[in-house]
C-alpha cells in the first residue's frame, strides 16, 4: 500500500511539474548569434537551439519564444510570474530578483571608443567627464550606475542599432555593452568599427536563463539538469561549433 502510494504521488508530482512547464513564458532579444528574429519572424540563434534540446530532455514539446526589446522583456521579468528571459547576464546585483540556470556562454561586457582621441579608461570616476551611449536597462548601464557614474552622463537608448548611430556619429564619447552584441549590431547595420576599439572591458559575466523569482525550484532544477545532460550529448556538440564560427564572423 505504502509503495502505491508513493509511485501515486511520484506521478501526481510529473503531472503538476509539466503543466507548470506549460505556463512559462519565453522572451528573448535580438541579439545576433545568441538569439536573433529570422526573416521568416522566427526565434532563431545558440540560446534558442539550445533551450530546444533542453526541451528535448525534459520531453516537452516545444514552446513559443516572444523577441521583444530588452527594456520591454526585462521589466516582465521582474513583474510576470512564470517568466524567462534569456540570454541575461547574471551579475551580483541582479542575483537576488531571479532564479538562473546556467552557463549559456560567458561574454565581455566592454565600453567602446574611438581608437584615436578618446584616452584608456582606468576608472569609473573618468566616466563623469565622458558621455557614454547605454542600453536602457541593460548590463552595461546597470555595471555603470552601480559604480557611482553620474547618470547625468549616460544617453539612453533602446536597441544596440541605435547605440552604435550614437558613436560613429560622434554624439557620445563611449558605448557600453556586450563585446560580442556590439559588433555584430555594427556588421547588420552596415557600420564598420575599423577607428574603434575597446577601452575597458568593465567585466566578464555569465549568461544565463533567467526565470521570475515566482518559479517553483523544482521546475529550475529539472532545466539545470537538463542544461547538464545536453551538453554530454553529440548535437550540443554540433550546436557549439556552428555558434563558435558565427562567433568568429568578422
Amino acid at each position: 500500500m505504502h509503495r502505491l502510494l508513493t509511485l501515486f504521488c511520484i506521478y501526481c508530482f510529473s503531472l503538476s511539474s509539466l503543466a507548470s512547464l506549460d505556463k512559462l513564458d519565453y522572451l528573448t532579444e535580438d541579439a545576433y548569434p545568441l538569439n536573433y528574429l529570422d526573416d521568416k519572424g522566427q526565434a532563431q540563434g545558440f540560446s534558442v537551439e539550445l533551450l530546444k534540446l533542453m526541451w528535448q530532455q525534459m520531453e516537452q514539446a516545444e514552446q513559443t519564444i516572444t523577441v521583444m526589446p530588452w527594456e520591454r522583456a526585462y521589466y516582465l521579468l521582474g513583474q510576470k510570474p512564470n517568466t524567462v528571459l534569456f540570454a541575461t547576464v547574471r551579475t551580483n546585483k541582479r542575483e537576488q530578483f531571479f532564479k538562473w540556470v546556467c552557463p549559456i556562454d560567458t561574454v565581455n561586457v566592454v565600453l567602446m571608443g574611438k581608437a584615436e582621441g578618446t584616452a584608456k579608461i582606468e576608472s569609473f570616476a573618468q566616466l563623469d567627464e565622458l558621455t557614454t551611449g547605454v542600453l536602457s536597462a541593460d548590463v552595461g548601464e546597470q555595471i555603470l550606475l552601480n559604480n557611482e557614474v553620474d547618470d547625468a552622463s549616460l544617453m539612453l537608448t533602446d536597441s544596440y542599432h541605435h547605440l552604435i548611430k550614437m558613436l560613429v556619429a560622434n554624439r557620445v564619447d563611449l558605448i557600453a555593452g556586450t563585446e560580442q552584441t556590439i559588433r555584430h549590431a555594427a556588421k547588420a547595420g552596415g557600420f564598420s568599427l575599423a577607428d574603434y576599439e575597446i577601452k575597458w572591458v568593465l567585466k566578464e559575466e555569465q549568461l544565463c536563463y533567467a526565470f521570475n523569482s515566482s518559479v517553483d525550484d523544482t521546475i529550475i532544477e529539472q532545466f539545470k539538469q537538463a542544461l547538464e545532460k545536453t551538453k554530454q550529448t553529440s548535437a550540443f556538440r554540433q550546436l557549439l561549433l556552428s555558434y563558435q564560427q558565427q562567433k568568429l564572423k568578422p
